[in-house]
């Protein structure tokens, strides 16, 4: 059984999965845990138009869905956390360099 729990995690861990990255106002990143492609973009939708009575913590700019490199993101994950924490920056930077997915 254990093995099985093992093998589970590594495929997860390799599933496709999608981070929304989301500049506000004053030109901060917000970074979104792994999603599923249907979930970033709900997760995005939200961001971008917040749903009736939903309160608003950070208005947003613009939007980025990107799809996370499966075994070795180094956004949220707690897997490997020092080179993660180095690595993120450079990645974050190629973010906001791609396309939007949405812009004001």
């Amino acid at each position: 059984m254990a093995g099985e729990t093992g093998r589970h995690r590594r495929d997860v861990a390799a599933a496709p999965h999608y981070h929304v990255i989301a500049e506000n106002q004053e030109g901060e990143l917000i970074c979104s845990d792994g999603f599923t492609w249907p979930g970033a973009q709900g997760f995005a939708a939200d961001l971008i138009s917040p749903p009736a009575g939903a309160p608003v913590y950070e208005p947003v700019q613009t939007v980025w869905i990107v799809q996370g490199e499966p075994l070795r993101c180094p956004l949220a994950h707690g897997d490997n956390l020092p080179d993660d924490e180095q690595a993120a920056p450079g990645f974050l930077e190629r973010v906001v360099q791609q396309q939007p997915y949405w812009s004001a």
